[in-house]
């Protein structure tokens, strides 16, 4: 009897100590890389929570930006200038993901013309 009780009482041990490793581990885990087109000019789009990423429309390679009205802000786009670089659109990138919610998508594409660019 004793030596079923340890052996319940060490299954039920790891069975919660393995849960506890891989809830840190889900915490910790980064998004999956978003995919960036080879030529620009760009636009980085979200869906989901974005009221954190408001600040990234004020990086010095967003032509310009729009968030949706509804509240929290459910969708928005940084358009990048026209003659922004690589490392321009992975800075922005870097600060929308870092912004948003944990279930947002976040996407990058070309974009034809906008604000701060001129027809491809």
């Amino acid at each position: 009897m004793r030596a079923r009780t340890r052996l319940v009482a060490v299954v039920v041990v790891a069975a919660m100590l393995a849960s506890t490793v891989l809830a840190a581990l889900a915490m910790v885990v980064r998004r999956p890389a978003v995919a960036i087109p080879a030529e620009g000019p760009w636009a980085v789009y979200v869906a989901g929570d974005v009221s954190g990423a408001s600040d990234c429309g004020s990086d010095v390679a967003v032509a310009d930006w729009y968030m949706s009205a509804d509240m929290p802000s459910s969708r928005a786009a940084f358009v990048l200038a026209a003659d922004a670089r690589r490392s321009d659109v992975e800075r922005v990138l870097a600060c929308v993901t870092g912004g948003v919610a944990a279930g947002a998508t976040v996407s990058v594409h070309q974009v034809a013309e906008g604000p701060g660019v001129t027809g491809a």
